[in-house]
């Protein structure tokens, strides 16, 4: 019986320069997580291969990375920006084959990076730095895990003000959790508190109970939190 390949090709056109490279992408039925974290951090065991090790694309000829929530439209001189800070200092390297560990944080920074210089949106800047905390948090690493959830908190922050959420994969009452959920994690609590409670009381709160059902359960742990000490605020 012939096995079946964990992964699958998939033939992309670089944003930045035109050029087509293929890179790989995990068949679904072999990344199964074994668990979930309250910020939808998904872990898998050994032997399964994560998803998210692949979620940027990057171009072998140009060094521009980016996810399938990149638009294609750079903003009046952007292209020019990318070029002096990318382009130009890229040596050609071929993310598309299976990536270790390294090469998935590295694919992850570049699109950060790719993404800042494009003036991407700040959803898709925060997701990119919150999957990057995930494969952080995989390592046991604290302290990067930390540092990129603090990136991801600003960019949601940042989001929710600009409403620059529209047309991405996440929602305002996404948005918001996320706020909250960061916040928590990193001790804030009464911003976590906060957060929770607009998820609770918005106004398509219906529209998403599962959202809202997770918001209750955090605003719940975290008022407790807040009883045990002194908050950071």
């Amino acid at each position: 019986m012939t096995s079946i390949n964990p992964f699958y090709e998939k033939k992309l056109t670089c944003l930045f320069c035109g050029s087509s490279f293929n890179t790989q992408k995990v068949r679904s039925r072999f990344s199964v997580p074994y668990k979930t974290d309250s910020d939808f951090c998904p872990h898998f065991r050994e032997g399964n291969y994560n998803p998210h090790f692949y979620y940027v694309s990057v171009c072998p000829e140009c060094g521009f990375a980016f996810s399938e929530e990149f638009s294609d439209q750079f903003p009046l001189g952007t292209k020019e920006i990318i070029n002096s800070h990318i382009a130009k200092h890229w040596t050609k390297r071929n993310f598309g084959e299976a990536r270790d560990f390294q090469q998935a944080l590295e694919s992850y920074k570049l699109a950060i990076l790719s993404g800042t210089l494009k003036k991407e949106k700040n959803a898709v800047l925060a997701g990119l730095s919150l999957r990057l905390a995930w494969l952080y948090r995989t390592a046991d690493d604290k302290e990067q895990e930390k540092r990129f959830l603090g990136l991801a908190l600003k960019a949601y922050e940042d989001s929710f003000i600009h409403t620059d959420f529209v047309n991405t994969s996440m929602s305002e009452i996404k948005v918001l959790f996320m706020i909250g959920e960061i916040s928590r994690r990193l001790e804030q609590y009464k911003k976590a508190v906060l957060y929770f409670g607009k998820v609770i009381q918005h106004k398509n709160a219906d529209e998403e109970p599962k959202v809202v059902r997770f918001a209750r359960e955090q605003w719940r742990e975290t008022t407790e939190e807040l009883r045990k000490g002194t908050p950071k605020t």
